[in-house]
């Protein structure tokens, strides 16, 4: 098989995971002190490349810096201020991608295995197959019988699938997205792909999740505290009790069950934390008793 490219989708201004975003761009965002892009780059290196692409938007020059340190071999785009849309970001790169390209968005924290989705994809018939998983309600797609059907949820609660973020396109696909931004994947590739009935669906049946609001992100970080249902190689120290303690991290207090002291984070005297986060830098004063949220800064967050 030749290989392909990658592109790793990293813009967006991540409104809904403020004010943690207001400080690191969403990418940077850390699961037990391992930033996001690094976790989607993961998933990426165990494909055979012909190049790797990361889009970026707004906080650039954050995720640059990171990029050049620790993945230099990985080229980011500079897209402005604002997000152009993750069609668009393929339709500029069109003449620089590989005859087949594999997309991964870098807020999906998944066990997913990309050689063996870029596997079906080239054993089968059709121009794009997508990762996903069935849900009973919420459904980004639902299978008829002439086919596939995007969902639009603000509309129509379905029970289906709901796309993971992770596909696998060829350029024939590529070729007929449109040239305009802002042009976002489901309109500018999904829906033509799907009405064309150019879209195969596989399923994933291990670990899958978005980390696009701040519960979804305190219930990622828990979930990567147990190794058998999320393993993740983390710099610092994970507890057979359930809990973890980055590089540099104190406490005074015995962590509670779910706490994550990240990079430098500390717990004083008789702080009482469980199921939390604690930001980097961050110090738990003592007698504060928090659970469920993350403690960021001087504040606490419920998720």
């Amino acid at each position: 098989m030749n290989k392909a490219s990658l592109v790793v989708f990293a813009g967006g201004e991540g409104t809904r995971m403020r004010p943690l975003t207001d400080y690191l761009p969403k990418a940077m965002l850390p699961v037990l002190d391992v930033p996001l892009i690094d976790l989607a780059l993961i998933r990426g290196d165990s494909v055979d490349c012909a190049n790797r692409f990361v889009n970026a938007s707004g906080a650039l020059p954050d995720l640059r810096r990171h990029m050049k340190r620790r993945r230099p071999d990985v080229e980011v785009l500079d897209e402005g201020l604002g997000p152009i849309g993750q069609a668009a970001t393929l339709r500029a790169l069109l003449p620089r991608l590989a005859r087949t390209v594999v997309t991964y968005n870098c807020d999906l924290v998944s066990d997913l295995d990309l050689p063996a989705l870029l596997k079906q994809h080239g054993e089968g018939e059709k121009l794009a197959t997508l990762a996903v998983q069935p849900v009973t309600s919420e459904a980004d797609i639902v299978r008829e019988k002439a086919g596939v059907r995007l969902v639009d949820r603000r509309r129509e609660d379905a029970r289906g699938f709901i796309f993971l973020g992770a596909g696998c396109f060829e350029s024939e696909l590529l070729d007929d997205i449109a040239e305009r931004r802002p042009l976002g994947l489901t309109e500018g590739l999904l829906q033509p792909a799907i009405d064309s009935d150019e879209v195969l669906l596989v399923e994933h049946p291990g670990y899958a999740r978005d980390c696009g609001t701040l519960q979804r992100y305190l219930e990622v970080c828990l979930d990567a505290l147990d190794p058998q249902r999320l393993r993740i190689d983390t710099p610092g120290t994970l507890s057979p009790e359930g809990w973890y303690l980055g590089p540099g991290s104190t406490a005074a207090a015995l962590p509670g069950k779910g706490t994550i002291l990240l990079a430098g984070s500390s717990l004083e005297e008789e702080a009482r934390v469980a199921d939390c986060i604690v930001w980097p830098g961050s110090t738990v004063p003592s007698g504060v008793e928090v659970s469920g949220g993350i403690w960021f800064r001087d504040r606490f967050l419920v998720a």
